[in-house]
């Protein structure tokens, strides 16, 4: 099952982003998760950064879709889709 969240939902964003990662910290306008060597950053105005060795995505979201079975968060804006998984 996915949660689409629309990245203007903070609280929906910091909720789901803590079920998908188990090392979250929260400053006050953004949200870095660490898995290992990946990392997932959100900022409050939608501007996500996110990646691992050998690949990267910095740019803004309207919504990620959270897949937490799959390990996997789908950022999305108009004509632009990066997945990115959970190692």
């Amino acid at each position: 099952m996915t949660t689409r969240v629309p990245t203007s939902d903070w609280d929906a964003i910091s909720d789901n982003l803590h079920r998908f990662a188990p090392n979250v910290d929260r400053h006050e306008a953004k949200l870095i998760a660490r898995m290992g060597v990946a990392r997932f950053t959100i900022t409050r105005d939608g501007h996500v950064t996110a990646g691992m060795p050998l690949h990267d995505f910095d740019g803004r979201a309207d919504s990620l879709v959270f897949d937490h079975s799959a390990g996997a968060i789908r950022i999305e804006r108009a004509g632009v889709t990066y997945v990115f998984r959970r190692p």
